[in-house]
């Protein structure tokens, strides 16, 4: 017995020794990729093959953290992933650099999300994967993409034309008019108070609604009426898909994703079916608004990926489910967040009321005035501030043929870099908190304003322009002045460069003009505790902070929306 104990010593003992050394190589291959000026430091794991791939899909808020504590400002960090590799990049110089590279494409990272999130076949997904053509009308250097598969430069056009460009002013007006229908349905017509369960509820029910309705028209819900019920139901379970967890392992997911692509066809199918009976199907005689497909944008969209060599009705429905969701589950949180803020503080919605006062146009339905809105210094501060605070996105960018050089460090073709706007928004060397007064994990409404009256106001730690400088010395002395200057780079709500969100006006005028409506129309109280009013990160990465409990509240009419104040 005791000669065998000292033949399992013998065998064990060597064993630990070699698992300890090859551990300890492993941790220090951070410290050791540092020597080289060419190969970017590796985030140090434990786990031969798997890496940091558990750690940074199962526990982003913390890795991340850990990743900037490790890195210490020399980026870009390589995070070794179960068969993959990936590159963080942060710092404001570093990332404006990677947003203004005209070789780097989105492409390759849709293409994943697209495979895993909204189901698209993986023959269609190959479409995306091998464009490398990126988004501009000349291709990329290197590319040999033809025109028949530039599926990025392609859809990237129809979304700018319908969001930034011609299809902007329509959309701003069907979102007022969608938007005032859904919340005269919700709130009764008297001033007795209605009793709600939860404001995020009842914003994803009501805003998301006018939303759906703006964007892709009211044939989507009434071909299917659960639609925005069962979107909300899939955005609470999306991130067990963006895991890549099996079927097996979580079928509920699947079978909703499926559910909501049968009924983006359905509604592809009955709105090319009457657009076909009824050629002329504008509405009011705008050219960008369509009665089946919402707008031109979506018709002219339909058309062009059937045209995308690979793709076919199914694999167009999973891109038009990516575009519903990343439409509706972001702002629709957002503006809630913003909302809240308003409600917790009386000040708030008193100071907001006396400006909007002049946003309201006289007669018997209300209206606003979007382009007066979108001058009132609080209500923009406040709405950049929610977008810093509670925007947690993983911003993908990949160059498909030259390399990337950042920091004396090199990133070769092909690779992943991320940008997390996590770290950026909350990068204490850079924003101001007003020595600790004002801590980046907190909201702070007036963080984008600049007080000629304080020295250390304004959203940097150091803000001091010649512009700035000028507009203290003209200006009132006692008006405060909303600011994103010298913000390149540290706050990305949006993204940045060519790949910026087309889509980013369009959720800044339904921000504000839902909350200018809000605070105007409505009496809001909220009934909710303290902890329920904490936010927390259920899609670290993926999406926005939410409060982490439901939040009670009642609400009312206001009957004069011009009187000051209260």
């Amino acid at each position: 017995m005791q000669r065998s104990n000292n033949i399992m010593l013998q065998i064990i003992l060597p064993c630990l020794a070699a698992a300890t050394v090859m551990l300890l190589i492993i941790h220090a291959r951070g410290v050791l990729d540092k020597s080289s000026p060419t190969t970017p430091q590796t985030m140090p794991y434990t786990i031969p093959i798997l890496g940091s791939t558990l750690s940074f899909v199962f526990d982003g808020p913390k890795f991340f953290l850990q990743a900037s504590g490790f890195c210490q400002g020399r980026w870009p960090l390589r995070v070794n992933l179960l068969n993959d590799e990936i590159y963080l990049v942060q710092g404001s110089k570093n990332i404006t650099s990677v947003f203004n590279n005209p070789v780097v494409t989105v492409t390759r990272a849709y293409g994943i999300v697209l495979k895993y999130c909204f189901g698209m076949d993986q023959n269609a997904v190959d479409v995306y994967v091998s464009d490398t053509s990126g988004s501009r009308h000349q291709p990329i250097p290197g590319s040999q993409t033809p025109s028949s598969r530039r599926v990025s430069y392609h859809t990237h056009e129809n979304l700018v034309q319908g969001l930034l460009g011609s299809g902007l002013g329509p959309i701003t007006y069907r979102m007022e008019a969608s938007l005032l229908a859904c919340l005269n349905k919700a709130v009764p017509n008297s001033p007795d108070w209605t009793y709600g369960e939860d404001l995020t509820t009842f914003f994803e029910e009501h805003l998301g609604t006018a939303i759906l309705q703006t964007l892709f028209g009211p044939l989507l819900l009434s071909e299917n009426p659960n639609f925005n019920r069962n979107l909300w139901q899939y955005d609470k379970q999306i991130m067990a898909l963006a895991k890549r967890l099996p079927a097996w392992l979580i079928p509920g997911p699947y079978r909703l994703r499926d559910e909501l692509i049968r009924a983006v066809m359905k509604w592809h199918q009955r709105a090319t079916e009457l657009s076909e009976a009824s050629p002329e199907n504008t509405l009011a005689n705008e050219s960008e608004v369509d009665a089946y497909w919402g707008s031109a944008m979506m018709r002219e969209r339909h058309q062009m990926l059937l045209k995308i060599e690979g793709q076919d009705l199914e694999s167009v429905a999973s891109t038009d489910l990516g575009l519903i969701w990343a439409s509706v589950t972001n702002v629709v949180p957002s503006t809630m967040t913003l909302c809240t803020q308003i409600y917790r503080d009386g000040s708030l919605v008193s100071d907001l009321r006396s400006a909007l006062r002049a946003c309201i146009r006289p007669g018997k339905i209300p209206s606003f005035d979007i382009e007066k809105i979108g001058k009132q210094p609080l209500l923009l501060s406040m709405y950049a501030e929610t977008l810093r605070y509670g925007v947690q996105i993983h911003i993908p960018r990949c160059s498909p043929h030259q390399p990337i050089v950042m920091g004396g460090a090199i990133i070769q073709p092909q690779k992943l870099v991320f940008i997390n706007t996590a770290l950026a928004h909350n990068d204490e060397q850079v924003w101001n908190t007003q020595g600790g007064q004002y801590p980046l994990d907190t909201f702070w409404a007036r963080r984008f304003l600049i007080d000629p009256t304080q020295k250390d106001s304004g959203p940097l730690k150091c803000f001091s322009s010649s512009s700035d400088q000028k507009t203290r010395t003209d200006q009132d002395q006692r008006t405060e002045k909303f600011t994103i200057e010298g913000l390149e780079g540290i706050w990305i709500p949006y993204g940045g460069g060519q790949h910026a969100c087309p889509g980013r006006v369009v959720a800044k005028r339904i921000m504000l003009l839902t909350s200018a409506m809000m605070v105007t129309m409505f009496d809001v109280e909220l009934l909710a505790s303290v902890s329920a009013l904490r936010f927390s990160s259920p899609r670290f990465g993926f999406g926005v902070r939410k409060p982490s409990k439901q939040v009670p509240f009642r609400i009312r009419r206001r009957t004069d929306l011009t009187k000051k104040g209260e």
